[in-house]
């Protein structure tokens, strides 16, 4: 309680006068020296879930893009979240776009960001996922590359120190990887990723208006163990205050189009794992989730506006509403 009412009136305030990335670093820098114990959290039985076989304390997760470099997540699960995503990790070092390429609007509670994928690369990162052996079964990595191979390097670098793998061929800020958006890609990717792993894999999915791209996607991972998709990533814009004039939006604004497109697919492919990203910002919006078939949730944005009790809040009202029971 006093660590929310902080951030509210006091850290927040302090952070959104720097900034984005600098106020990001400023965070993720303090979380990394800080030890476990500041952020204590105790899970209760009834919002554990079963992800892929697997059991975790919460169906709340981060998603890629919060913990690039694998420096604060053991402090997420630690807050109260169930699972969090490191990465989306580059088999080199990676400068990413021009800045400015974060910009906060706040009224709206989202982010729009051009990132793509900067990145301490694979080997860095590799050393400090191998420090968090006791939640590893917790951590799921986020891979990507310019080419299949490169993608399945990076797998094989990771798949002795995690849960399991999210391949993001989606995000927008990356035009390399719209030649992946297709069936025949994702099956020889997952195909190749098979050939070294058995442990889940995630396909991360852009947001697209025809929904048959999904379906035909889904449709082929079916033919494989272990095997779901995230959607979706940030949503397509241009906007000139962005050094390469477009990016991604992310937030508040796009809960309804996530839920849109998971009351779609549902339906028709009941027993494939979908996890919802985008726009989930309190309870209600996981409750909607939940209820329309998501498997589990990831947030990012919501973080940055509601504050690091926000898991807690949501684990809390999960624990009450029988919605997992």
């Amino acid at each position: 309680m006093f660590l929310d009412l902080s951030y509210k009136y006091l850290i927040k305030k302090i952070l959104f006068l720097f900034p984005p990335e600098m106020a990001h670093a400023l965070i993720e820098n303090f979380l990394y020296f800080m030890p476990n114990f500041l952020f204590i959290n105790k899970f209760d039985k009834s919002t554990e879930i079963t992800l892929f076989g697997e059991k975790m304390p919460s169906p709340i997760g981060i998603a890629a893009g919060l913990d690039k470099n694998c420096k604060s997540s053991s402090k997420y699960l630690s807050m109260g979240f169930g699972f969090s995503v490191v990465g989306t990790v580059m088999k080199n070092p990676r400068e990413g776009n021009p800045k400015p390429r974060v910009i906060r609007l706040i009224d709206e509670k989202s982010l729009l960001n051009s990132l793509s994928f900067p990145s301490d690369g694979a080997m860095i990162i590799l050393k400090r996922l191998k420090r968090l052996k006791k939640v590893k079964n917790r951590i799921i990595v986020s891979v990507s590359g310019l080419n299949e191979d490169e993608i399945i390097e990076n797998i094989s670098v990771f798949k002795d120190h995690c849960f399991g793998f999210e391949i993001n061929i989606s995000s927008p800020n990356t035009e390399d990887l719209k030649k992946f958006i297709n069936p025949e890609s994702v099956e020889s990717i997952i195909s190749k990723a098979r050939n070294i792993t058995d442990s889940p894999v995630l396909i991360k999915l852009p947001r697209v208006e025809d929904y048959n791209i999904y379906e035909n996607i889904l449709k082929t991972i079916s033919k494989f163990n272990k095997i779901g998709i995230v959607i979706a990533n940030t949503k397509p814009i241009s906007d000139s205050r962005l050094k390469v004039g477009k990016g991604g939006k992310s937030g508040a604004p796009l809960i309804n189009e996530t839920l849109k497109i998971l009351k779609y697919l549902r339906p028709k492919f009941k027993d494939s794992v979908i996890i919802c990203s985008g726009g989930v910002s309190n309870f209600q919006d996981t409750r909607k989730l939940l209820e329309a078939g998501a498997n589990a949730i990831q947030l990012y944005t919501a973080l940055i506006y509601e504050g690091p009790g926000l898991a807690r809040k949501i684990n809390m009202k999960l624990k009450n509403s029988r919605l997992l029971s």
